[in-house]
């Protein structure tokens, strides 16, 4: 098993640099995270324990975000010549790495979270004949910037030629290897002979010995990310990603919240140190003043468009936390969806047979299961299967069946609903998830 990981991140960033940014790009946040945030969390979730970051341009920066951001594992290398070819960056790597094969990145790129387990699961089963294994992607007319991408030429499962400018290509490097040791000596003649090296060149020379493999990676989510535009791109195809690989959201209540919730995410992740928790302040807050005007004038029906606002922001922060390869920690519970569909159905659920003999204890259960589901566990309620519970138990379908209720049962009834929605809703594999 792969346990140790080497990520570069000493260049320049000469393109990002040219539009006036302040950081090194390996900083630059992308879907709510720094790029080299999402490679060592990514290389960290298949079990490799010691990453070797090789830092350079603003190391200093990257040392301390690191640092800042208490990320565990990680351990770095200095290259103090960053002006020149990544290869030496690679070769500043090798101090600090035992005498086992290693996984290797760029620290530019977004990958899916499920792209190194399976990069693993078809690499690792090649390094009994081959030195290197890379990772190529076959879709060629969706490369996103193709003129600066590293293209190469495959032959039954090897790569026999590499680099940027070749007139003929079948498929391209993604950016992750598996290597073992052999590629220093190689990197090292090279560097002792011209005073710099690329790992270009050493993959050359492996394919010339017929040690440099592919794996194929088509279909997987991958990119590059050079500039402010290709970070646009890259947090779309993140979001897709996540919503065509849910069936779930092919369900149309949930595909009408899904696409809304979508454009408001680009929106927020344009700026690119969004505070999250501000929103879920100001979402609990509006939440708060409309369910005091529904119940002090007595207008229930005011109440939907809390739900509303509650049910958008659900889905907003499932694509939250789903562009990361972490997700964010659990808001405080006044901000939770939990708490905000309480809020919202409050007015409903207090008119119920125009009693709080009735009412109150609706509410009270429904807090309780908020703040302790394992409450209800208790009861051994059947296990409701996710494909059920994604779709007929979704947030975005209660609030349609919510909005129906409230047009056409009495208020007495509508106040139910809510509250057996609540129970039942703890014991999907999504709404536990």
């Amino acid at each position: 098993m792969i346990k140790q990981g080497v990520i570069l991140a000493s260049g320049l960033g000469s393109r990002l640099n040219s539009e006036g940014r302040n950081e090194p790009k390996p900083l630059m946040p992308v879907g709510g995270m720094a790029l080299i945030e999402r490679v060592i969390t990514l290389m960290q979730s298949v079990g490799i324990e010691k990453v070797v970051v090789v830092v350079g341009y603003r190391g200093d920066q990257i040392r301390e975000y690191i640092k800042k951001n208490n990320i565990q594992g990680v351990v770095f290398a200095e290259n103090t010549e960053y002006n020149k070819k990544n290869g030496i960056s690679l070769l500043r790597s090798k101090d600090c790495l035992d005498d086992a094969p290693f996984m290797l990145s760029m620290s530019d790129h977004i990958f899916s979270n499920d792209f190194f387990a399976d990069f693993l699961e078809k690499a690792e089963p090649k390094l009994e004949k081959y030195d290197v294994i890379l990772s190529v992607d076959r879709n060629i007319e969706g490369v996103f910037d193709l003129d600066d991408a590293t293209k190469v030429v495959t032959e039954d499962g090897e790569i026999t030629t590499i680099g940027k400018e070749l007139p003929s290509y079948d498929a391209v490097d993604t950016g992750l290897f598996l290597c073992k040791p052999a590629v220093f000596p190689m990197l090292q003649e090279i560097y002792d002979t011209k005073g710099d090296v690329s790992i270009s060149d050493v993959m050359g020379m492996e394919a010339r010995e017929r040690k440099f493999a592919c794996a194929e990676m088509t279909g997987h989510l991958w990119q590059d990310v050079d500039t402010p535009s290709m970070k646009n791109e890259a947090e779309e195809r993140l979001i897709d990603n996540y919503l065509d690989k849910k069936d779930s959201f092919c369900f149309f209540s949930n595909k009408i919240f899904a696409k809304s919730a979508k454009e408001a995410a680009l929106r927020c992740l344009e700026k690119e140190h969004f505070d999250w928790n501000m929103l879920g302040t100001i979402v609990f807050i509006v939440s708060l003043l409309l369910t005091a005007v529904a119940l002090f004038a007595d207008l229930p029906q005011l109440s939907v468009v809390t739900l509303l606002l509650a049910t958008f922001v659900f889905y907003l922060n499932k694509i939250r936390n789903n562009v990361r390869t972490v997700p964010l920690k659990n808001e405080n519970f006044l901000f939770s969806w939990k708490f905000n569909f309480i809020l919202a159905v409050l007015p409903v659920v207090l008119g119920v047979c125009g009693t709080l003999l009735v009412a109150l204890p609706l509410v009270v259960v429904m807090f309780g299961v908020s703040l302790s589901p394992a409450l209800l566990q208790r009861l051994e309620l059947p296990q409701i299967p996710d494909s059920i519970a994604s779709t007929w138990l979704s947030p975005s379908l209660f609030w349609l069946v919510y909005l129906g209720s409230l047009l056409i049962f009495p208020e007495w009834f509508v106040g139910f609903v809510p509250f057996v929605y609540f129970l039942f809703s703890p014991f999907s594999d999504t709404k536990r998830g």
